[in-house]
């Protein structure tokens, strides 16, 4: 199961587009969404496990363009 590993964050995230990109794509519930944001903000990585290696893969492409610094772990 591939796994995604939030590292850091680059200036000018977008934090609520990162909360619903969660929600809508990985079904993760609001509260665990800004959880991870807040875990993010604080520097504390966060490593989520994807089911599907090419929803994985589209996931991080648009938390890319969020701002979001990650990497890809298969």
């Amino acid at each position: 199961m591939p796994k995604v590993v939030f590292e850091s964050w680059s200036e000018g995230l977008t934090a609520v587009s990162f909360v619903m990109l969660q929600k809508e794509m990985l079904g993760i519930d609001l509260k665990e969404a800004k959880t991870n944001l807040d875990n993010l903000l604080d520097d504390v990585q966060i490593i989520l496990e994807i089911d599907d290696e090419n929803l994985a893969k589209e996931f991080l492409q648009k938390a890319d363009k969020l701002g979001v610094n990650f990497r890809f772990v298969k």
